[in-house]
């Protein structure tokens, strides 16, 4: 005897009174007596995913809201800090490969006076200051498609041509970067309240060869740059000066032949701590019309006491390998008996 279906109580819950139409619809469709009428679980979830949770009251979808924006929100941040390709990996749950590359160039910056400014401007201010430049240099880096690596202190660290590829214009971009950032720091206050403490004066190096770059830590993972190319950009920008531009033989040719516009111009010969004596250039934007240049210059860098020369003949006898222009610093040196 086959029942008849009106008769049989219906075990469906009652659909609540503060229901939106969309969601009561939608349910009246999950309970349909034809199995062909339902949603399929694709169809339930696009329906989910376009609905308007700002009035829903249900407590279960608000958290799911709050869950989904909050999880979003810490992605944002990882996607910030990280390449893209690594936010991925760490978001899955699993360690990225190490990054290697033949060539990169590297960019460090630090503030020249800072233990000064440190010791005579409220740490408040200190750090104001230093939000000030580092946003404007963040912006720069989107400008001019430079990586920003991390901010150590006063101390700002970039790279390019490792999380995209850029074999063509690496150094180029750098050199740019560079002029644009020494000019940004002429324009900043140190202190905002007083105009007589002057503004920033930042003192850049860098350098073009290999490197290696990973994740190290499990506990605020840093994304972190290995190899001998890291150690020689810092020592490129500790050797530098105030509002100058300071960069090694190899990044020199990188910039001779990716940017022809900027002028390279000879430092000579000189001591650098680990590695000997190396060539070494200073690079500023070459076009009299460029406002980054001439602010850069203004900040009190210049070029003042170097002489104009055409490095291009030098830059040619250095030699093509990433550790010419570096005299001495391979060969077998004696400990001292001392």
């Amino acid at each position: 005897e086959i029942l008849d279906d009106n008769r049989v109580p219906s075990k469906t819950p009652g659909i609540p009174a503060n229901c939106t139409a969309t969601i009561a619809g939608m349910m009246e469709q999950c309970w349909s007596r034809n199995a062909e009428a339902r949603p399929s679980f694709e169809e339930l979830d696009a329906t989910i995913s376009r609905l308007d949770l700002t009035n829903i009251t249900s407590t279960a979808l608000q958290r799911i809201k709050q869950q989904n924006e909050a999880a979003e929100s810490a992605n944002a941040v990882l996607f910030d800090v990280f390449p893209k390709h690594v936010a991925e990996a760490l978001i899955r749950g699993q360690q990225p490969e190490p990054d290697e590359r033949e060539v990169v160039t590297i960019f460090f910056s630090d503030i020249v006076g800072f233990t000064t400014i440190s010791s005579t401007v409220h740490p408040s201010k200190v750090s104001n200051m230093l939000h000030r430049l580092y946003t404007c240099f963040d912006r720069l880096s989107v400008q001019y498609d430079v990586f920003k690596v991390e901010t150590i202190g006063d101390a700002y660290m970039a790279v390019t041509n490792l999380v995209k590829e850029q074999p063509e214009d690496h150094a180029a971009r750098i050199a740019r970067f560079a002029v644009a950032a020494v000019a940004a720091a002429n324009d900043t206050q140190i202190d905002e309240d007083d105009a007589s403490m002057g503004t920033v004066q930042i003192r850049v190096g860098f350098h073009s060869g290999p490197c290696v770059a990973h994740v190290v830590g499990l506990k605020n993972p840093r994304y972190c740059l290995f190899g001998d190319t890291v150690n020689t950009a810092s020592r490129m920008e500790s050797n530098s000066v105030a509002g100058r531009i300071h960069c090694s033989a190899s990044a020199a040719r990188h910039v001779k032949r990716q940017a022809p516009d900027m002028r390279i111009e000879s430092r000579g010969l000189i001591d650098v701590k680990g590695k000997g004596r190396m060539q070494t250039y200073w690079v500023r934007a070459r076009t009299s019309n460029d406002p980054a240049a001439h602010r850069a210059e203004r900040g009190g860098g210049g070029l003042a006491g170097v002489e104009s020369v055409d490095s291009s003949a030098e830059l040619a006898r250095v030699g093509s390998s990433d550790t010419a222009g570096i005299e001495g610093s391979m060969r077998f040196r004696p400990r001292s008996s001392a």
